[in-house]
């Protein structure tokens, strides 16, 4: 039987805080201080949770990460600070740009979305236009973190102090109900567990977790294993001719493996070749497998490129020509936004052109990349760490 793995990147961070949890808990009994419990609110809505098929963590996760995205797209699209907080991240990582397309949906308008990645499009071009390669290479490189991950982070460390909570009275609401935890929460959950209950917790839930496997279709085992499915992502790479080169490798490399994001994705384009694989066990997910090499010219076109790897290419060459064919693809794409906006206005008269009537999404693959790993919030090849999932 395989033990729950700690794992790197963003589900390390969890992890931490886990840890950190742990420790603050094992103090408050030396002290015997009363254990803190959930709102009765947050503890039925995990039972209620609980009570269902799949991994509850993520479902509320996802439910939370949709809802925050709606809320931005119905309310502050026009806000000053909402704008600058974006600006300073560089809008949202790989995983919440193309999320929201879905949230712009459900406020039953894509404008927001087009005004959102517009002024941060009109920022980028304002700045590397007058300032060059350098200037360019400075705004690519984010400020803060997307803040979308921010809120998903903060949910998940409460949901599984919660769900710990709730184990800890009860150990078969996790490993004997119709829920099952995938493994990085179930592996982040033991961390928040007292050190003396966690090796019978573990083995119960990973109990659990191989029925699961056994009963499951291939996309529920891929759910299992890596996590929860992403809101959006991207069909097909059309837009950036590197990213569609990086999807094409994902299998030959073992980049597939790499993170949630990586297996979804792998699952769109390949899903035979990844239900094969699953069916040989869990994979081992590792932070450095598929790291993409740095870009290079000629090999790699300038234009068009997501902004993303602009960025590996500016940083790899320095070269002007690739920052200039960059600009003039993206003001093309400016126009073209300036239209779709300008059709919601009730004022406007007329038709939109094709390529005012795709803008929108074509903005949001500029922004996100069609593949992940290779985005504003991911590291550089060969350098350490990550600012977001």
């Amino acid at each position: 039987m395989l033990g729950l793995q700690r794992q790197s990147g963003s589900t390390g961070e969890l992890h931490r805080s886990a840890r950190t949890h742990g420790l603050i808990a094992r103090v408050r009994r030396l002290l015997g201080a009363r254990e803190p419990a959930p709102d009765r609110y947050l503890a039925r809505t995990l039972e209620e949770e609980l009570e269902r098929a799949g991994c509850p963590v993520c479902r509320l996760l996802a439910r939370k990460e949709l809802r925050g995205l709606e809320a931005l797209l119905w309310e502050q699209v026009t806000d000053p600070l909402t704008h600058r907080r974006l600006l300073s991240s560089r809008g949202f990582c790989f995983e919440h740009t193309w999320a929201l397309i879905p949230a712009g949906s459900l406020v039953h308008s894509h404008h927001g979305v087009a005004i959102i990645l517009d002024r941060l499009l009109r920022d980028f071009l304002a700045r590397a236009g007058t300032g060059g390669v350098e200037v360019a290479r400075r705004w690519l490189r984010p400020d803060a973190p997307c803040p979308a991950c921010e809120w998903n982070r903060a949910a998940e460390d409460t949901l599984l102090w919660a769900l710990a909570w709730l184990a800890g009275r009860d150990p078969s609401l996790v490993t004997e109900g119709p829920a099952v935890l995938c493994r990085p929460h179930a592996a982040a959950l033991i961390e928040y567990v007292p050190t003396e209950r966690r090796p019978a917790l573990e083995r119960r839930i990973l109990a659990r977790q191989e029925r699961a496997l056994r009963e499951g279709t291939a996309e529920e085992r891929l759910g299992l294993f890596f996590g929860r499915r992403p809101h959006e992502l991207p069909s097909r790479a059309v837009s950036c001719p590197a990213c569609a080169r990086a999807r094409r490798s994902l299998f030959d490399d073992g980049s597939w493996r790499r993170s949630r994001l990586h297996a979804w994705i792998a699952w769109l384009d390949a899903p035979e070749r990844v239900g094969e694989a699953l069916g040989r066990g869990f994979p081992s997910p590792n932070g450095r497998l598929g790291d993409p090499a740095p870009l290079r010219t000629p090999e790699t076109p300038v234009a068009p490129l997501c902004l993303g790897h602009l960025r590996q290419l500016l940083v790899a060459t320095g070269s002007r020509e690739a920052l200039r064919a960059a600009l003039e693809d993206l003001e093309r794409l400016a126009e073209a936004l300036e239209g779709f906006i300008a059709s919601a206005d009730y004022r406007f008269t007329g038709g939109l052109t094709p390529a005012q009537r795709r803008s929108w999404r074509q903005v949001v693959a500029r922004f996100a990349g069609e593949t992940p790993g290779v985005g504003l919030h991911d590291p550089l090849p060969g350098s350490p760490g990550s600012q977001c999932e």
